[in-house]
């Protein structure tokens, strides 16, 4: 299996360097080809615990609810169970229900829609989750790979 390095900047300015257990970028390639349904569930895992973590590290949890990787949160979440992210997944529901009444819109508009919903408490509430999100209490990269390798 390819080993991929992910460098990603959080937020603090910190450089954190993770090593991806399988190459993202064939599975982005694969994605791109086929569509996120057509990929294995495995790949699915990759794919979308990727782009919850690229995107809170990008912009919070908001960003990513915001933009088009947030129509994978469901699944993100199942997948960071899937694979023993108990933490990580406990935060994204946590997120989901902050930002949503617990219950994740299917259409990018309408999540959007209700992050604008009494937005400032949202984004307070979000900033709180997002500082969590970058302690890192769980090595998920390493229990993906072991998801991945079975």
């Amino acid at each position: 299996m390819r080993k991929l390095l992910i460098i990603l900047t959080a937020i603090s300015g910190l450089v954190m360097a993770k090593e991806y257990p399988e190459s993202y970028d064939a599975v982005s390639e694969k994605y791109e080809a086929v569509g996120f349904s057509n990929l294995s569930e495995k790949e699915q895992a990759i794919y979308t615990i990727w782009w919850l973590e690229a995107e809170v590290n990008n912009g919070g949890f908001h960003q990513y609810f915001w933009n088009s990787s947030g129509e994978h949160a469901v699944f993100a979440l199942k997948s960071l169970n899937n694979i023993g992210a108990t933490k990580t997944a406990s935060l994204l529901q946590r997120a989901i229900d902050v930002a949503f009444n617990g219950k994740l819109p299917e259409s990018r508009l309408e999540r959007q829609n209700h992050l604008k919903i009494d937005e400032d408490s949202k984004m307070g509430k979000l900033g709180n989750l997002d500082s969590e999100f970058y302690e890192y209490s769980e090595n998920f990269y390493e229990m993906l790979d072991v998801y991945v390798a079975k």
